[in-house]
């Protein structure tokens, strides 16, 4: 009767001592993901400032063309708490529109590390969370599943149409082959 007296404190022990754990790292996850959101959610609203920024002081300059004006009307209106597809596509169409006009340099090198930092702590976020078993852990407590990147586009240089270019990534994500360029 001692021996089954010990062995059940031995097991109810090892069993309290892995709630113990569970919860503490549980309680570590959540830490982690909400200050990996945060910085996510930081770096965007940087950048979203850098492109109101740079969509005032393109205005004062009154270089604009009708297409220009356009775009830039609706990147204001497109600017949200986070990424679109909309949004990369108005901001190529800006920087196309910026490039003919030799127009956008001031502004490309400032918009390119935001955007650096901003996938940045996309990828580490994204990477955390989809680790075993914090996804888990993350989709229990409603965290999203992931943030898209913002990297079709480069400021300063001719891109490819995110739209075409998203479609050929798709296609090579489904079929196999050559990364597109």
């Amino acid at each position: 009767m001692k021996y089954l007296k010990g062995c059940l404190v031995i097991f109810l022990g090892f069993i309290l001592t892995l709630v113990v754990i569970y919860f503490l790292y549980k309680n570590s996850v959540i830490s982690n993901l909400e200050t990996r959101s945060n910085e996510v959610e930081l770096n965007w609203k940087n950048y979203a400032k850098s492109i109101k920024n740079r969509n005032a002081k393109l205005k004062q300059k009154n270089i604009l063309n009708d297409s220009l004006t356009y775009f830039i009307n609706n990147s204001e209106k497109s600017v949200s708490n986070e990424f679109s597809t909309e949004f990369e596509f108005i901001e190529y169409k800006i920087n196309q529109n910026l490039m003919i006009k030799n127009n956008g340099k001031e502004f490309d090198d400032k918009l390119n590390q935001n955007v650096e930092k901003y996938n940045q702590s996309v990828r580490d976020y994204n990477t955390y969370r989809g680790t075993f078993p914090n996804f888990i852990i993350a989709k229990r407590a409603k965290f999203p599943k992931s943030f898209g990147y913002f990297d079709i586009i480069k400021y300063g240089v001719e891109n490819q149409n995110p739209k075409i270019k998203r479609k050929k990534v798709e296609d090579w994500i489904k079929n196999g082959g050559d990364y597109p360029k």
